[in-house]
């Protein structure tokens, strides 16, 4: 099996992929420990592993997995199933790159707009030819809920939640409609504007904030979690 490793800015997944290409376990952590990982290589037959990492990682998982598996490094010589179209690649997110390999897998010769809804907000935008042309990030729910705290006097710091809504009738419920009314509206022209732009286009959510917008977005979208870690077993797998 292959042992993958997301490591995010606010969450961290470790998952195992059999040989058919099939995530059959994952599981998520705010910090992934070295301990748990070695528990995982002992219980499983395992042989390649890959990493992308964003956020901070334990500094001893690396050397856990070079000494127990054949650990792939994700570099910029890693072999890719697409191409990258950027002026700066060497500053391309390895979770972009992946999240892209990813939803070009899951929808092949079409134009799609993937978007990850974590942190922050980003929109990564392949073509139908396998080709990575760039996006946007933007700030995620919980970062906008901490600025209007931190930014200001009186307004409270409020925690991310699903909402019904659009009318704030209190101060909260302002807050909660500004902030994620806002995104979604946000999502939308985005999707908007990149179908003007290039006509038919396949639009994908994921990210830990998917379950607060798929039910809010009007254009018809695919929810697609755990598509990072997709797109890292595939790369994995083109490079063994």
């Amino acid at each position: 099996m292959n042992l993958v490793i997301d490591v995010g800015n606010s969450f961290q997944k470790i998952g195992l992929f059999n040989p058919n290409g099939e995530l059959v376990f994952v599981n998520s952590f705010p910090k992934l420990e070295s301990e748990y990982v070695s528990a995982l290589i002992k219980n499983n037959h395992i042989s390649h592993a890959i990493i992308s990492e964003v956020g901070l990682m334990d500094p001893n998982i690396p050397q856990i997995l070079e000494e127990n598996t054949n650990l792939i490094p994700f570099t910029k010589d890693l072999k890719l199933p697409i191409q990258i179209s950027y002026v700066t690649p060497e500053s391309l997110g390895k979770d972009r790159i992946a999240n892209s390999v990813a939803a070009h897998h899951l929808f092949p010769n079409q134009n799609c707009l993937s978007i990850q809804a974590g942190t922050c907000i980003v929109y990564d935008f392949i073509d139908q030819n396998g080709t990575f042309l760039g996006g946007a990030i933007a700030p995620g729910i919980q970062m906008r809920f901490n600025a209007l705290h931190d930014q200001t006097a009186r307004l409270p710091l409020l925690q991310k939640s699903a909402i019904d809504y659009f009318l704030g009738k209190d101060t909260q419920q302002s807050i909660k409609s500004g902030v994620i009314n806002g995104v979604v509206f946000e999502i939308e022209g985005q999707i908007m504007s990149y179908i003007a732009e290039f006509k038919e286009v396949t639009v994908l959510l994921t990210g830990g904030d998917m379950g607060y917008l798929q039910k809010s977005i009007k254009n018809q979208i695919f929810a697609t979690p755990n598509l990072v870690m997709v797109g890292l077993n595939k790369i994995l797998n083109l490079n063994v």
